[in-house]
């Protein structure tokens, strides 16, 4: 009996720790996946794909950014809301439905960002976009007060001038055919954020501006990463070529803002003794100036809510990157649906000469009167929502209409999906800017249409985005008409990096107006 046994023996010291460390795994994985019991047993009650070990349905989202968008969206129309999905060994529920969004988002259990935005910390740090529920809460209540009506409509000088400038870039276009109108519209953009978040002119428009191309590669890679469940190894990833693209745009991103950062806080303190002394001396004070979204947290930050200049810097770079790529990426499918159906553009056409006639620059007061305008805008980001799947980690247990989303998993919220579906929206790529009249919108549900998303956690600055778009729209089409080689909705192929946008350009050509 002894020499069955000694067959089995190790024969080394090497052979007796491969055997400890096989059996440790081994019941360090009973414990692991006994713990998750009850997260496996309500997964099971949910329909969704066959999940293979260890990558669970990863192959669904292997490929190009395109190939992840459709392959997502191919799931969501194949299985019912809640879809359950496996990425690796986490569990996510795909949701599409108005009334489920409306709870998931208004949850207090479901604040908390999914585990996968981690991997844009790179770019944005632990802003906004990124922050943990307790830093969010505190950051939230502080950069609310900065999007009042009155500050932003001190912008809008800033939105007509450089949408101004941008006219003078398009005429470089006039009568040759398609072109990105993106590239163009991006720099106008970034020269807007430049000025009204940091106080800064970079002059994007007329020289070359790197920022808009270190903004786009680096979303493409955090995108890339996010699904792709090899990457989600630090180790692998660090090996990749995009590993070593995305420590080098990091670095120059945060340079940029950074040194701004800390001028502006230097000359706000220098400013504050100045007027200090000026008041001791009872001399007046200037007039008050313009203050950037920058500026404003500094004094608050000076007054009492204490941002570190690295805070600072993260929630400026979430401003930056998500107001200007986003606005960017709306405007240009807007200028895309203009010149896809020319009745709709001469009616946002004449709506501009009514309300400017043929000269006067846009003012703050003229933005409410564009209403046909802001329809066409929203049926725009109907069909093209700029963040097409969202993501949050559920805390504790939710109870929907139907079934409970457990604690322990994440939801992926479908907008794309929901702005796609007959069943909410009848004839979903027919462009129909008539939808959001009063009388259509006050038959859908409130959370039928979620650009911005929804719930507290939603994007803080949908009114600057309207402001900003409507004057670039109105300044630019007054002057400019498109068309484009675009046939139909059904022909824009996109992708999605983090932002969604279409994989083979903005395409659209300009002339004059008569």
């Amino acid at each position: 009996m002894l020499k069955i046994f000694d067959e089995f023996a190790p024969k080394s010291v090497f052979q007796a720790l491969i055997h400890i460390t096989i059996l440790t795994f081994f019941i360090w994985c009973v414990q692991y996946h006994w713990g998750r019991r009850r997260l496996y047993k309500m997964a099971s009650k949910f329909p969704g794909p066959i999940s293979l070990p260890f990558i669970g349905n990863g192959l669904y989202f292997v490929g190009s950014t395109s190939d992840i968008l459709y392959n997502a969206v191919s799931l969501m129309r194949k299985f019912k809301t809640p879809l359950r999905v496996w990425l690796g060994h986490s569990l996510f529920f795909a949701i599409t439905s108005p009334e489920d969004l409306e709870i998931i988002m208004n949850s207090p259990h479901a604040l908390k960002k999914e585990e996968l935005y981690k991997y844009a910390e790179p770019i944005v740090g632990t802003g906004l976009f990124t922050a943990s529920v307790p830093k969010w809460k505190r950051h939230r209540k502080v950069i609310m007060p900065t999007f009042n009506q009155r500050i932003l409509d001190e912008f809008v000088p800033v939105f007509a001038e450089q949408s101004t400038i941008l006219l003078e870039q398009l005429k470089k276009e006039i009568g040759k055919g398609n072109f990105n109108v993106f590239h163009y519209v991006s720099r106008c953009t970034l020269d807007i954020i430049c000025e009204t978040a940091m106080g800064v002119r970079v002059e994007a428009q007329t020289k070359d501006a790197d920022y808009v191309k270190w903004a786009n590669t680096a979303m493409g890679i955090v995108f890339t990463r996010m699904f792709n469940v090899w990457f989600h190894f630090d180790f692998i990833f660090n090996l990749t070529s995009l590993s070593r693209e995305l420590k080098d745009i990091r670095k120059k991103m945060h340079h940029f803002t950074g040194t701004v950062v800390t001028r502006k806080r230097e000359e706000y303190q220098k400013e504050r003794r100045e007027k200090r002394e000026l008041t001791e001396g009872n001399i007046n004070n200037e007039p008050s100036r313009r203050k950037t979204f920058l500026q404003q947290l500094i004094k608050l930050s000076e007054e009492g809510a204490n941002f570190t200049d690295d805070e600072l810097r993260e929630e400026v770079d979430t401003f930056m990157v998500a107001g200007s790529d986003t606005t960017a990426s709306m405007n240009s499918f807007i200028f895309i649906m203009l010149g896809m159906f020319p009745d709709v553009q001469e009616k946002v056409y004449q709506e501009v000469i009514d309300v400017l006639g043929p000269c006067r620059s846009v003012e703050a007061s003229d933005l409410g009167r564009f209403t046909y305008m802001e329809r066409v805008m929203r049926e725009t980001m109907r069909i093209f929502p700029v963040g097409p799947l969202l993501g949050r980690a559920i805390t504790k247990d939710i109870q929907l209409d139907k079934c409970v989303i457990p604690a322990g998993s994440s939801v992926v919220m479908g907008i794309i999906h929901l702005h796609w579906d007959e069943n909410v929206w009848p004839e979903p790529f027919k462009f129909d800017p008539d939808r959001f009249l009063p009388e259509e919108v006050a038959k859908r549900h409130p959370y039928s249409w979620l650009p911005f998303s929804g719930g507290p956690r939603n994007c803080v600055g949908p009114k600057y985005a309207f402001m900003a778009m409507k004057t670039l729209i109105a300044t630019v089409v007054r002057k400019y008409k498109f068309s484009t080689n675009y046939r139909s909705i059904r022909d824009i192929k996109l992708k999605a990096d983090l932002m969604l946008k279409p994989v083979n350009g903005y395409n659209v050509s300009v002339e004059l107006r008569q």
